[in-house]
């Protein structure tokens, strides 16, 4: 694990510093000089970003990629926008460690709304989609943000919770049962719950109040919800929520 983690630093670094030079963009050399990574890890972990559209190539400097700033899922909602901004460099960061489905969601109303999304090397089927809605009931995303938000949360327990599997929580006591496991973690998990043969596991931001305002997640086939990851995504999201409390 702490490997990964060094990966994590070394790509939100190297992240960062590419937005400091906008549209002009630096070639591996001077990114690997300023950053302090080698030669070598540099241009691996470029390859990777580019592979998600965090960066992209311009003869031969990189600069930040399409995957920020396009496609705003809620362009009226400044505080989606914002959160979008910041929090998508730590889709990457997940992406780069682990080669899973990664996304991003906040809360609203009784669903989560998806504000980001990387592929991962296994396809697996889910309805996701940018700007698109779920269930927070029956999601990993949905969960560590319900566990932080008690109005939310007894909101959804109160009312009437639809079965998408044969795994999806429907009871409201049971769901309030979970949601207190989930908030003495930090780590929530849909196992099958809201598609058939898709797991994932995701963990809770914070904004500079100390409130929940999103979440990141891992998705994949049913393995990934019991591979381990509940670390690194405590992590990126202890990390993600320190860069939301400077953007305030």
């Amino acid at each position: 694990m702490p490997k990964k983690v060094n990966a994590v630093d070394r790509a939100v670094r190297l992240l960062a510093m590419v937005d400091q030079f906008g549209s002009e963009g630096l070639g591996v050399s001077e990114l690997a000089r300023r950053t302090d990574i080698p030669k070598s890890t540099t241009f691996r972990l470029l390859h990777t970003l580019e592979e998600s559209g965090a960066v992209e190539r311009r003869g031969d400097s990189f600069r930040t990629g399409p995957l920020f700033g396009s496609h705003l899922a809620l362009p009226a909602d400044p505080v989606a926008a914002r959160v979008q901004t910041v929090l998508t460099p730590f889709l990457s960061v997940l992406y780069e460690a682990t080669r899973q489905t990664c996304q991003l969601a906040v809360l609203r109303e009784d669903e989560i709304v998806f504000l980001n999304k990387l592929h991962g090397r296994h396809r697996a089927h889910s309805p996701s989609r940018i700007g698109g809605r779920a269930p927070a009931h029956c999601t990993s995303l949905g969960k560590v943000l319900l566990a932080f938000d008690r109005e939310a949360a007894e909101r959804v327990c109160d009312s009437e919770l639809i079965a998408f599997t044969e795994q999806t929580i429907t009871d409201g006591d049971a769901l309030r049962v979970e949601l207190s496991r989930v908030a003495r973690s930090r780590i929530g998990v849909d196992d099958n719950e809201y598609v058939e043969g898709v797991s994932s596991v995701a963990s809770v931001v914070m904004d500079a109040d100390g409130r929940p305002c999103a979440s990141l997640a891992l998705t994949g086939p049913p393995d990934v919800a019991r591979a381990g990851h509940e670390q690194l995504l405590l992590d990126v999201c202890a990390r993600a929520t320190r860069a939301m409390a400077r953007s305030a």
